[in-house]
């Protein structure tokens, strides 16, 4: 429901790798809020049928898209509409695990490729910004991006509603050099 609160979960190793993949994050924003064929996919994303046949069963598999009922297309063929369960919006992804490690990149990986695909006039907003917070103050601002995020997340398709996408990326970069380490990342792909 919207509004509340997801409860989430860590990510199991297979889960993780289940979507650790740029195209296979692309697949599941795309059937948000719509259900589309496999070759509708792969028209959208700039793939071939084969690469997202093979990516949408893995997702099935592991629960992250669902088969709907075959409909009829052009000559005849069957044609099976897929769609997201959502399922990412109740997970987290542990980067201390390895295969939880592989989502962070792969969500940047396909950020960025949608991003390019935008039309300039699909291009709403970029922010790049340094903060200097405390530890208390780093966990209230993720706290309060969270929460909003998953305010909006949570709102379907509408009369009125069109599909944004929306990424966001925080990161120390001199966590290496300054020995503090990164807190666990939380998040999904749908």
């Amino acid at each position: 429901m919207a509004g509340e609160p997801v409860q989430r979960r860590e990510a199991t190793a297979d889960e993780a790798k289940a979507v650790a993949h740029p195209l296979r994050i692309r697949i599941l924003q795309v059937l948000r809020g719509e259900t589309l064929t496999n070759k509708e996919i792969a028209q959208r994303l700039g793939a071939t049928p084969g690469a997202t046949l093979h990516h949408l069963h893995l997702l099935s598999e592991h629960g992250f898209v669902e088969a709907e009922e075959a409909r009829p297309g052009n000559r005849n063929a069957r044609e099976i509409p897929y769609r997201a369960t959502g399922k990412t919006l109740g997970l987290s992804f542990n980067p201390a695990m390895p295969e939880s490690a592989l989502v962070g990149p792969a969500i940047l990986e396909s950020a960025l490729e949608n991003y390019r695909r935008a039309p300039g006039s699909g291009r709403l907003s970029e922010t790049s910004v340094t903060l200097f917070l405390s530890p208390a103050q780093l966990s209230a601002f993720q706290g309060r991006l969270h929460a909003l995020i998953e305010e909006y997340a949570g709102i379907g398709p509408g009369a009125e509603a069109r599909k944004y996408g929306f990424f966001a990326a925080m990161y120390q970069p001199d966590a290496e050099q300054s020995g503090s380490s990164p807190l666990p990342a939380g998040g999904g792909a749908g």
